[in-house]
């Protein structure tokens, strides 16, 4: 899977499914010091996904402070090769100048078993290499 190199950032992309409907997320910054993946609630409106009664409301901290995020289950994310299916994301606002649709987080690319070559820039699934 393709990493891009973007102002000083690694980005990649990834499809999920909401409700039966699929969407592709450019702009995602690799982010190994994240513990959770987060995607922008602006990235993910057009396929419904939104904060609900009963949704769990989590906070995110960061450089810029904490945020607060609610958690939504997933139909599937698919991530090069690797697709898990029932999985919680989190999703929330990020800060405007930044103009990334997420943070792909340890959780995911733990899960995942995200090899990254930085050197070839792409990353992989170790699954699909052995």
């Amino acid at each position: 899977m393709k990493i891009e190199y973007v102002d000083g950032l690694l980005q990649t992309s990834l499809t999920l499914k909401y409700k039966g409907q699929p969407l592709t997320i450019d702009k995602l910054v690799i982010d190994t010091g994240a513990s959770h993946t987060l995607l922008s609630a602006d990235a993910v409106a057009d396929i419904g996904v939104y904060f609900e009664t009963g949704d769990e409301i989590v906070t995110a901290f960061g450089i810029g402070g904490e945020e607060s995020c609610f958690r939504k289950t997933f139909d599937s994310i698919q991530l090069g090769n690797f697709n898990i299916e029932n999985y919680k994301l989190d999703v929330g606002s990020l800060h405007e100048k930044l103009a990334i649709n997420g943070l792909l987080g340890l959780d995911l690319l733990m899960k995942a078993n995200i090899v990254l070559d930085l050197a070839g820039l792409v990353m992989y699934s170790r699954k699909e290499k052995d």
